[in-house]
């Protein structure tokens, strides 16, 4: 291919959490209400989105003759979704999310603060009408808060006012999900930052926790009691995850989990937990460990914490999360495979096989991480 002729994918697209089509809380029933639709966006992506593009697909309802129903979410940044240059990238993207979705009809919501907003919402329109990209439905609004004008960019004089994204049902049903609805983008990737003072009190005791558990591992002479030393180590694992809430892991604990993830069975064993009821305070054992390590130990448990987030497809989350363990480490094997998976918009049931694997290597050395 001739450099003139090709085309890069801009790095811009994000997707939301799939939601669950069979969840009437997902469905839109009413078109004409976009201010009800509007409001429920920041739950679908997990934060409040600043100066975007946000596009939802509607395809037929799975299991309901006649309904509509979300099938996708994608956020784009405004200013290089506007991007002259970027316009064949984005019109690819967005094609390819509406050929996997099966989509019938396309909305887009512009969010633009800036006085030139709802000028940019149109050029845009106009742009990607010309590359073949028409919606059913447009608006454009300033911010997503409650009794916040929209604009009907397609139908004038069909204006009105968004709904309190708080209380729409859709957050309803996230929140009693488990998940948390940020503020902003940043706020999701400030889970995942490096904590400098954390990270020196840790790098103090890695390598003797990682001498340690080589040397239990070598005094161990047989394969029956190497299995043991291993579900020994991973039974403690499990207990400060399970104890976390109450009593923090200290830098020496944190260390020693460093130093166990590098074992490979133990490292596969901890994706089932994605699966299990004690997932959150695992999560919340990953993202510490995230902030505490550079590198490969960093990579690992950014990508545990994405991969879980995955399986319960808060994909934004998780793509953000995945980002940051090839941040750490461009080599990472599962992370590459998982940002595949992310980009090619892979529905959570087909990654969960990896959980499954973890569960039943774990059921080998008679543990039950279910």
């Amino acid at each position: 291919m001739e450099a003139d002729d090709e085309v890069h994918a801009p790095t811009f697209d994000e997707s939301a959490r799939d939601p669950d089509p069979a969840n009437d809380n997902n469905v839109l029933r009413r078109l004409a209400d976009a201010g009800e639709l509007i409001a429920a966006i920041p739950a679908m992506l997990g934060f409040f989105p600043h100066r975007s593009l946000v596009v939802a697909l509607l395809g037929p309802h799975p299991s309901k003759d006649g309904v509509q129903a979300i099938g996708a979410v994608s956020r784009f940044d405004i200013d290089s979704a506007t991007d002259p240059a970027e316009t064949p990238g984005l019109t690819r993207v967005l094609k390819s999310i509406c050929l996997s979705q099966n989509a019938s009809s396309t909305l887009m919501i512009v969010v633009d603060d800036r006085p030139t907003g709802s000028t940019t919402a149109r050029n845009l329109l106009r742009h990607l009408a010309q590359a073949g990209i028409e919606p059913s439905h447009a608006w454009w609004v300033k911010r997503i808060a409650a009794g916040t004008r929209y604009r009907d960019l397609l139908r004038p004089g069909h204006d009105g006012r968004v709904d309190d994204p708080r209380a729409s049902t859709v957050a309803f049903a996230q929140v009693l999900d488990g998940h948390q609805i940020s503020a902003s983008r940043d706020e999701l990737t400030d889970l995942l930052a490096p904590s400098l003072v954390l990270a020196d009190q840790v790098r103090s005791h890695l390598a003797s926790a990682v001498a340690r558990y080589r040397d239990d591992l070598t005094a161990a002479y047989t394969p029956n009691r190497m299995r043991e030393q291993q579900r020994n180590r991973i039974m403690w694992v499990l207990y400060q995850i399970s104890t976390a809430e109450e009593l923090p892991s200290s830098a020496q604990d944190l260390a020693t989990t460093v130093a166990l993830l590098r074992d490979r069975t133990i490292r596969d064993i901890m994706y089932g937990l994605a699966r299990s009821e004690g997932r959150g305070a695992a999560e919340a054992l990953w993202r510490e460990i995230a902030s505490a390590t550079d590198g490969y130990d960093r990579a690992e448990a950014a990508t545990l914490f994405g991969y879980s987030a995955y399986f319960h497809g808060n994909t934004v989350v998780a793509g953000i999360a995945i980002a940051t363990a090839l941040d750490a480490d461009p080599s990472h094997t599962m992370a590459a495979l998982l940002e595949i998976a992310l980009g090619e918009r892979l529905p959570a049931d087909q990654i969960r096989v990896l959980a499954e694997v973890g569960v039943s290597v774990a059921a080998e050395l008679g543990i039950d991480i279910t």
